[in-house]
């Protein structure tokens, strides 16, 4: 895991109650999305796909069921298979849960509830609760894995929009080629407090909230600024995530941006980007972050490539 994670989360707070093994906890958040209700409530639709396209669900495989309740999925988990079972769709109350069936290397019991409430006519307010008991006996651990579950709720509860931003198509896919080391450019993505690989940034200030479970950071560019929220780092593959919320300049009510870093040899290195976003109403996002990466591909080849030639295509 990118260690800007980590580190964060040794600095929250985690109630005392709740740091004692074999203890049921429920962890919850609220957070309002920019989409109506009827809209976000449409990431529900299709569970199977939901399933699939949210993280560590890793060769998913139908056990029983057509999507509706009662259906149960299995998935590689930890180096086991995890089952988890649709135990409520309530369209009138917007309510979904799933509960996981038997235990797995993290929870002996979990249950995941979210519930999708009006806010305005352009907004929803979206709480997001998982209720269970951790399986880890090892203290410090325990308690890691509290933090990072509080830390999660509001990565799924965002993850939903993504949802909704593929079912609309509104997802871009980049890749190109730097003639460079991997850890070279790694280095530059993987450094939350850096902006080396941030087209002109000219300063990084990391936004910690500890209260809130919230890791940010405010990207410079020269007086102005953009705030990101870290979504997710791995090394293993070598990937980072970061999301925003409403952006005028690129025309986004959401937008999330993954970059994965893959060595090709010893003197190259791939360089893959995924945008997935929400555009405003009325507005073509998609054309202004096509322009915005073509050049912002092209600028890393330039200051990262140790050779001369460059290309980059969009997928």
């Amino acid at each position: 895991m990118t260690q800007a994670l980590p580190e964060f989360l040794k600095t929250v707070t985690i109630p005392q109650d709740d740091l004692e093994f074999g203890k049921e906890i429920t962890v919850t958040h609220t957070e309002v999305v920019p989409v109506s209700a009827d809209v976000y409530w449409s990431g529900f639709d299709d569970y199977f796909h939901l399933q699939e396209y949210v993280g560590m669900h890793e060769n998913m495989t139908t056990v029983k069921g057509d999507g509706g309740v009662g259906t149960v999925i299995e998935f590689d988990f930890l180096g086991g298979r995890t089952q988890e079972e649709l135990i409520k769709k309530d369209e009138d109350t917007k309510t979904w849960a799933i509960a996981m069936l038997g235990s797995n290397p993290l929870f002996t019991t979990y249950i995941a509830t979210v519930k999708v409430d009006d806010d305005t006519s352009e907004t929803a307010k979206v709480t997001m609760s998982i209720t269970g008991i951790v399986a880890l006996q090892d203290f410090d651990k325990r308690r890691d894995h509290i933090a990072f579950t509080k830390y999660m709720l509001r990565n799924r509860i965002n993850e939903i929009l993504c949802i909704v931003a593929d079912k609309k198509g509104e997802v871009l896919h980049f890749d190109i080629d730097v003639d460079c080391p991997m850890k070279k450019l790694w280095d530059a993505v993987n450094d939350w407090a850096g902006y080396a690989w941030v087209m002109n940034a000219t300063g990084v200030e990391v936004v910690a909230d500890q209260p809130n479970y919230d890791l940010r950071r405010k990207v410079f560019f020269g007086p102005c600024f953009m705030e990101e929220r870290l979504v997710l780092g791995s090394e293993n593959p070598n990937s980072l995530e970061y999301e925003f919320g409403r952006n005028d300049n690129m025309g986004v009510l959401h937008y999330r941006g993954k970059v994965e870093v893959q060595k090709i040899s010893e003197k190259k290195t791939k360089a893959k980007y995924t945008a997935t976003f929400l555009p405003q109403p009325g507005v073509d996002a998609k054309a202004g972050i096509k322009a915005s990466m073509d050049t912002r591909l092209k600028w890393i080849q330039e200051t990262f490539g140790e050779g001369e030639s460059w290309w980059c295509r969009i997928l």
